[in-house]
């Protein structure tokens, strides 16, 4: 009987047992290193998409206080307060007819979100705080941009088409500012605005905090 030598045998073992294990190791580090490129060009691409947001909100919120100050001027008018000149009438009136809104730049965000890998991102914290923004805070704000553009279209225009009449190029005739109607729509649009002002603080400030944690993530600082 041929005797068997098990120490060839259980080297031989060994060997495909290695070179099995270092096969999966390789392509796993390969698959981790392709992870980690991924991750990085999306993250990178999103801070370079919240940085416009950033500054699409700074410009916004001045709009809105140039609008706030017509609103504010407005309604007090139509309580008896004095309104200025009858250019600064005409001006107000037609200036909150139309309310900038604010356009996120999703590119990356729903890039990653398409792809089903949204745990590229390792840190469950950031990926949290990345998705809470894109689907609450700037959900958010196309909700308030929705509800202050019906407000306009709904009421606001059509009180203008029958009420208000222009006396001259640049004057306009005050006498729309008695109606109660008018009082009503330019005081719910003035409460409506003010809050999605606020939100909007909110917004640039919670973009801000993700990006720079982005940032800081990447170590790009």
């Amino acid at each position: 009987m041929k005797k068997i030598n098990w120490l060839d045998h259980f080297a031989n073992l060994l060997v495909v047992i290695l070179g099995i294990s270092i096969a999966f190791y390789l392509e796993s580090y390969k698959e981790e290193s392709n992870n980690q490129r991924q991750e990085k060009k999306y993250l990178e691409s999103m801070v370079t998409d919240l940085q416009t947001d950033i500054e699409a909100l700074d410009t916004l919120l001045k709009v809105n206080e140039e609008l706030s100050g017509a609103l504010v001027n407005l309604s007090l008018a139509s309580v008896g307060r004095p309104y200025g000149s009858d250019s600064a009438l005409m001006y107000q009136t037609l200036k909150i007819q139309y309310n900038p809104p604010f356009t996120p730049q999703r590119t990356a965000y729903e890039s990653l979100k398409a792809s089903g890998k949204m745990d590229l991102i390792r840190d469950y914290e950031l990926r949290n705080q990345i998705v809470d923004l894109y689907e609450q805070y700037y959900r958010g704000t196309s909700e308030y941009d929705d509800a202050l553009d019906q407000h306009v279209r709904d009421f606001v225009k059509p009180y203008y088409m029958k009420n208000v009449r222009f006396t001259g190029p640049q004057s306009i005739d005050p006498a729309f500012l008695n109606s109660d109607e008018f009082r009503n729509i330019i005081f719910a649009y003035r409460y409506l605005f003010i809050a999605k002002d606020e939100f909007y603080k909110n917004v640039l400030n919670k973009t801000d905090s993700v990006r720079n944690e982005i940032v800081g993530y990447l170590d790009l600082e």
